[in-house]
């Protein structure tokens, strides 16, 4: 048996000590969390959530998103991301290394989806070091903040077969399981900005349309087009994409 160790006696004075002391602090609010700019404004402590049209993120980043009206919030959820690419060490191989946060707005005709608007709040766990080493040299300004973006016209339902675990099948499901019916190909318009000094934790905003309604054919189609068509159709999605939404600071 281990010795019991004795505790010594604690002084009547010593434990009021302890309480004018804890009492103090309280009443001066020492230790009090200072509350965001979006707490402040807003009057909720929920991290994330949409008020009308707008999105409202606390913190990583603070930030508020106003989507165009033509989308209607149908909800969020939350993912990990597994370190099972060649990008990660062979110790992390089914572990997740990053979590975060998908919000999702769709513009649907019925329950046809024509476009969707997600934004994505990721970071890397703090178990690992991990960062996002994104170049943003010649990113572009959107409020206060540098995104990078990039254009995909590709194959939705493909992807999702391939890579069922990732955040894009996961949101097709999400998608799905509350009714909604998807184009399997898709153009996708990504602006991807960064979340915290650190480079732990990024932002994704997705801006989706479905290709086979927008362009009245298939993706094989688009792909025979001429360079100069194809250059046309990118740029004017792209324009669209850019009237989706707005960083109110």
């Amino acid at each position: 048996m281990h010795e019991q160790k004795k505790l010594p006696k604690r002084s009547i004075s010593w434990r009021c000590r302890v309480f004018v002391a804890a009492l103090t602090f309280v009443m001066c609010g020492c230790g009090k969390k200072e509350a965001s700019n979006v707490e402040k404004k807003t009057g909720k402590s929920e991290p994330r959530f949409v008020d009308g049209s707008t999105l409202v993120s606390a913190k990583l980043p603070e930030i508020k998103i106003n989507v165009a009206d033509e989308f209607q919030f149908v909800g969020s959820f939350p993912f990990e991301i597994l370190g099972n690419s060649n990008e990660y060490p062979e110790q992390y191989r089914d572990r997740a290394v990053a979590s975060g946060e998908r919000f999702v707005f769709v513009k649907a005709e019925g329950k046809k989806v024509e476009k969707l608007f997600v934004v994505q709040f990721e970071g890397f766990l703090p178990d690992n070091k991990f960062i996002y080493n994104y170049d943003f040299s010649k990113a572009m300004q959107l409020g206060s903040n540098r995104y990078r973006h990039n254009l995909w016209f590709y194959d939705s339902q493909k992807n999702a077969k391939q890579n069922p675990g990732n955040e894009g099948a996961k949101t097709r499901n999400f998608l799905i399981d509350k009714g909604y019916i998807l184009e399997d190909e898709f153009m996708m318009s990504r602006f991807v900005g960064l979340a915290s000094p650190d480079r732990k934790n990024e932002i994704i905003i997705f801006y989706i349309e479905m290709l086979r309604g927008q362009l009245k054919q298939p993706l094989a189609e688009f792909e025979k087009l001429s360079k100069e068509d194809r250059s046309r159709i990118r740029k004017e999605f792209y324009e669209r994409s850019k009237l989706s939404f707005s960083i109110k600071e």
